[in-house]
């Protein structure tokens, strides 16, 4: 019972009185008291270092204090005879809305969710029997996120769970799947329950987020007051609300040194957290993903992972805690797996869809393009998938000068301030939608901002060269859903074509590998890229799913002999990644000092760090015109909330290697963390910037966002 090196001391060695008492014993005891009454599952209660319950003690006492120090609810001075604290208690809990919801009894699949349940989703209601950890493997279209809703529902219908968490890679995605969110939990709650929209950005969408405007301000207090929204609003506090769709880093600041990471831990206790896309995360995010599981597990949480495209290695990292698993190819596919009170369920293969054929064929840019208008002549929506935001917008510029205003071409990147892309999100989500009241002839430009967890479905498609996986998870926006008739005969994916041979590959040196690759050998491996174009240059076609697992395999099997230069990128790439490791293993020691409890700070590695523009059209006594024509005073000491969502409305970020120094900018530093600069943006688009590189000029426009320019090309584009 020694200090660990830690500097931690367990409650039974403390001796803080000369009075004789023994406060660390009555601690402890209230302790064990609380966590029998409230503690998930009978879990043992176990104060030491590593313990969930620990700090779940600490984010309970935290969470207690702060309601408990509101003097609306609990004044100084007692102004009645009569003094029942548990009823005032119980009045501040509904005042503020933290109650649990009242779940509707023996609802089917289909009294919520208007459709019968195909059988991954019969499946999944069948193996999720109560806390633990799952894998669902099933692919892109399925219904997964059904299938993992439909399981939640029986828990919380049974009382082996207290809510809801949805965590997604993007916020695009966490917005999509709220929307979806918001309709289950309308069917599945006696009173309606918010569902409440958590990242970075959901305090913009006040409508979409689940904040209520009647209910800003009920409970007073300096931070509320002060940011104009209700309890749950609060960034620290939104995890503590039943339902919540987000972002994983939301839940991952639980696991890392940030501050009220307990808070996050207490609010995730006995909840369903439901994690989806976990292929998507390099190795930094996916350790503290697995940290995270193990810590939910220990709070009485069933984790449900979904992915459509899994490595066998990666699904014994989150059953077995091992990179071991089977490796075979003939697995079955779509599989249910997954561990209940520390031991494995017997895996469930579900029966697969019947597979489609899709065509593979490699096409270069300009071919690729004169398909592209064909199809979109004829009716049809093309969605061109690019792995950089200058590429897209360079392809977007081609395509609109050789089609004019045939039909619509769009553009969507993450180089848009807020405002700018939620208006093209609306647009195009809509067009590609699965009832597309909008649908027509039209081709989409985009980053991968749209390759999963977003509902479209292309006629065509067309992609840069990408991992196995991710091309996968673009498929999945082909043919996703039935239609009565479709311009083209065979679904089919155009994949760019390299300007050098597979052969000239396996043996060219690193250094030409990395040249030839261009940007893309900055976003992804250039191992993986290398195998992917090789696994997919031997294909003509692929039969999905049947043949998923088996691409995947193929792709992150490892071989005795390999290219020497591709050995020595292989090499790289695993030392990156046991680089990454160990920083999340450190970072994830939540006894160092802790950091700002913000989005991105330590959830995810910034390989290409940023620098946040304001743009603004004037500033003229003390009152400012953004570029998306909304004003606001400022000034004083007051912080104004209408400053802080014009400021973040109109932000887009550049890479920081572009500029030569960053200074803050007034009025805006009290809004932003991090590099910053505020650019008033003139009629000709081009941004003045003083700390901009020689041979850089940086350019905005509302249909093409914000375009880094090597040369000077005249004032308008």
């Amino acid at each position: 019972n020694q200090p660990n090196d830690r500097g931690y001391k367990p409650p039974g060695q403390m001796n803080e009185s000369p009075s004789g008492i023994d406060w660390a014993s009555a601690r402890n005891e209230a302790a064990k008291k609380i966590w029998e009454h409230f503690g998930s599952q009978g879990a043992l209660l176990e104060l030491d270092s590593e313990s969930p319950a620990l700090w779940w003690l600490a984010g309970i006492t935290t969470v207690s204090d702060w309601i408990g120090s509101n003097e609306d609810f609990f004044p100084t001075e007692i102004k009645t005879k009569k003094f029942d604290p548990a009823l005032i208690a119980e009045n501040a809990l509904t005042a503020i809305g933290f109650q649990p919801p009242k779940i509707i009894k023996k609802l089917s699949f289909q009294d919520i969710f208007k459709f019968v349940p195909n059988c991954i989703q019969i499946d999944a209601m069948e193996a999720i029997k109560g806390p633990g950890v799952y894998v669902i493997e099933a692919p892109m279209g399925m219904g997964k996120t059904e299938a993992a809703l439909g399981a939640a529902y029986k828990l919380l219908e049974l009382g082996k769970a207290t809510g809801i968490f949805f965590a997604l890679p993007t916020q695009a995605t966490s917005n999509r799947i709220h929307i979806r969110m918001v309709d289950f939990i309308k069917n599945i709650t006696e009173k309606t329950v918010a569902s409440r929209l958590i990242h970075g950005n959901s305090w913009l969408m006040a409508e979409v987020a689940g904040i209520s405007p009647s209910r800003t301000g009920s409970v007073k207090g300096s931070e509320d007051a002060r940011l104009g929204r209700d309890w749950f609003a609060s960034s620290k506090r939104a995890l503590l609300a039943p339902f919540g769709v987000g972002t994983v880093d939301q839940a991952l600041l639980g696991v890392v040194a940030a501050k009220h990471f307990f808070v996050r831990q207490f609010a995730l206790a006995g909840k369903v957290v439901i994690i989806d896309e976990v292929h998507s995360y390099d190795v930094y995010t996916g350790s503290l993903i697995n940290t995270l599981i193990k810590t939910l597990e220990g709070l009485g949480c069933t984790v449900i992972v979904l992915s459509a495209t899994l490595t066998k290695k990666r699904q014994g990292q989150i059953i077995t805690n091992s990179d071991n698993a089977n490796k075979g190819f003939e697995s079955p596919y779509p599989l249910i797996t997954g561990r209940m009170d520390g031991k494995p369920i017997v895996p469930i293969a579900s029966t697969p869809p019947e597979s489609r054929v899709v065509k593979v064929d490699f096409i270069t840019s300009m071919g690729a393009m004169e398909k592209a208008i064909i199809v979109a002549r004829a009716g049809g929506t093309v969605l061109w998938i690019c792995n950089t935001v200058d590429v897209a917008q360079n392809q977007y510029r081609k395509i609109k000068a050789a089609v004019k205003m045939d039909f619509p071409v769009g553009l969507l990147h993450s180089r848009f301030p807020f405002w700018r892309r939620e208006e093209l999100e609306i647009e195009w989500m809509d067009r590609f939608g699965k009832i597309g009241q909008t649908r027509c002839g039209s081709i989409l430009v985009s980053t991968q901002i749209v390759e999963q967890s977003v509902d479209l479905d292309a006629d065509l498609m067309i992609s840069e060269l990408a991992p196995t996986d991710m091309l996968l998870q673009r498929l999945g926006r082909l043919w996703r859903h039935q239609r009565e008739s479709r311009p083209v005969s065979v679904a089919q994916i155009f994949i760019i074509e390299e300007e050098r041979s597979l052969e000239e590959f396996r043996n060219a040196d690193t250094k030409t590998i990395l040249e030839w690759l261009g940007s893309k050998a900055y976003v992804y491996a250039p191992f993986v890229l290398l195998r992917s174009l090789e696994v997919w240059k031997a294909t003509l076609q692929i039969s999905i799913p049947l043949q998923i697992r088996r691409l995947i395999e193929s792709t992150y099997s490892v071989r005795d002999r390999e290219p020497e230069s591709w050995e020595k990128l292989y090499e790289e790439w695993f030392g990156t990644d046991s680089a990454k490791k160990m920083v999340a293993a450190r970072n994830s020691n939540l006894w160092q000092v802790a950091l700002e409890d913000e989005e991105g700070v330590q959830t995810r590695l910034n390989e290409m760090p940023t620098v946040n523009l304001v743009l603004y059209k004037s500033i003229k006594d003390q009152e400012i015109i953004f570029l998306d024509n909304s004003k606001c005073k400022f000034g004083g000491d007051t912080y104004s909330f209408e400053m802080a969502k014009g400021t973040h409305k109109n932000l887009v970020k550049a890479p920081r290697y572009l500029f030569d120094s960053v200074e803050t900018s007034q009025p805006f530093s009290e809004y932003l963390h991090g590099a910053q600069g505020a650019v008033i943006l003139e009629g000709n688009g081009y941004l003045e910037i003083n700390e901009i590189k020689n041979g850089v000029l940086l350019f905005y426009s509302d249909e093409l966002g914000l375009v880094v320019e090597k040369e000077p090309k005249g004032k308008e584009l």
